[in-house]
């Protein structure tokens, strides 16, 4: 196992500014908590991995963290599969299951993986955990990584290529996603949402302008009696409903595609 502790040498709420590729991102927002706490873990102990961890950069400047996990040699972006021969391939869970391939060799990051045991080098997940303090930010750029916030984050920036973030609550919600999905059970504050494909869902929003562009994807959206201002909504394709938006000021440009208010 691979784990590096960030020190984050200043006391009370960050904003947090977070690069990482792949793997999972685990974001608690604690309010008994004085201090933030960062820790970056691989079951590793060499490999692509374990260097990535090890050549993390890190930067603070007053209440600014900034953190750079470079991207693991060998990970799966823009990865190429190649079937020929071989009578079983199975991929579940990230895990790929090879039967009856007649003798031939399994290579994995160009090292051979017998019956008896694993690659040396091969890429293991990397997992960040990061614990907050109140009224906390964060920025978060990732290709596949999946994220989750627990508590309340104070204003979320994500940008993300595909997988998943899930938060329980979030002030301000700015986010840029190509394909994955986006679910937050509340967000109190402005929202802005910039969806290529994929999916988002907002359980409860109670902010006061929301903005919603749609290249294709759908979003799902409930407004509460708390909600205020304007609904702005540009559809290319794709599909947008919102419910409890009737007291809202919406504005709507569609060019194809199915978008529903009530």
């Amino acid at each position: 196992m691979t784990e590096c502790i960030i020190p984050v040498d200043v006391v009370g709420p960050i904003a947090l500014d977070l690069a990482m590729s792949t793997g999972s991102i685990r974001v608690v927002v604690d309010p008994e908590l004085k201090q933030a706490r960062m820790v970056l873990t691989t079951e590793a102990a060499s490999g692509p991995s374990a260097d990535a961890i090890r050549d993390t950069t890190v930067s603070l400047t007053g209440q600014n963290l900034r953190v750079r996990v470079p991207d693991v040699a060998g990970g799966m972006g823009g990865s190429t599969m190649t079937f020929s021969g071989g009578s079983g391939v199975q991929i579940v869970g990230g895990n790929v299951h090879i039967t009856g391939h007649g003798g031939g060799k399994v290579f994995v990051n160009g090292r051979e993986v017998t019956a008896t045991g694993p690659a040396g080098d091969a890429v293991t997940p990397i997992t960040a955990t990061i614990q907050l303090p109140a009224r906390s930010v964060a920025t978060i750029s990732t290709h596949s990584a999946n994220t989750v916030v627990t508590g309340t984050l104070a204003r979320l920036e994500y940008d993300g290529t595909s997988g998943t973030l899930t938060a329980e609550r979030v002030g301000d919600l700015e986010a840029v996603v190509t394909s994955g999905s986006v679910i937050v059970g509340e967000v109190s504050g402005p929202l802005d949402i910039n969806l290529t494909s994929g999916s988002v869902n907002v359980a409860a929003y109670s902010g006061h302008c929301a903005r919603l562009n749609l290249t294709s994807g759908s979003v799902r959206m409930a407004a509460t009696a708390q909600a205020a201002g304007r609904l702005s909504v540009n559809a290319t394709s794709g599909s947008v409903r919102v419910t409890g938006a009737g007291h809202l000021n919406v504005r709507r440009r569609v060019t194809s595609g199915h978008v529903q208010f009530s």
